[in-house]
């Protein structure tokens, strides 16, 4: 049977401070004005690229393409055809590809149009 009297070695030191903190303390000296001003020489001005996301058009694309081709198919087939079934996943397949190129083509446009230079 293990000794409860003996310390937890487990247990933190209450003594111990903790050294691993980052100093936060504030510099007693600003930067000179020769320093902002070389500081400012080097900078380069930065711009925020808005690309598309091109996942998200391509899976708009495709969900549009699945309902619009499943209601075509629905609709120009006839309830007494042998294998509707076959022609509406035909149709719903061939309208869901052309989505989903026209969606990759918006989402080609909409990047074009991101990287053209602000007037």
């Amino acid at each position: 049977m293990p000794d409860d009297s003996a310390p937890d070695s487990f247990a933190p030191d209450s003594s111990a401070q903790d050294t691993s903190a980052p100093d936060t303390s504030v510099p007693d000296a600003a930067l000179s004005p020769e320093q902002i001003d070389e500081i400012a020489a080097q900078a380069v001005p930065a711009t925020i690229r808005r690309a598309p996301k091109y996942k998200s058009f391509f899976w708009v694309g495709a969900l549009v393409g699945i309902v619009v081709g499943v209601w075509f198919g629905l609709w120009v087939s006839t309830d007494g055809m042998i294998n509707r079934w076959i022609y509406v996943t035909v149709t719903a397949v061939g309208v869901t590809m052309v989505t989903v190129l026209l969606a990759g083509l918006a989402a080609v446009w909409a990047d074009r149009r991101s990287t053209r230079p602000r007037r």
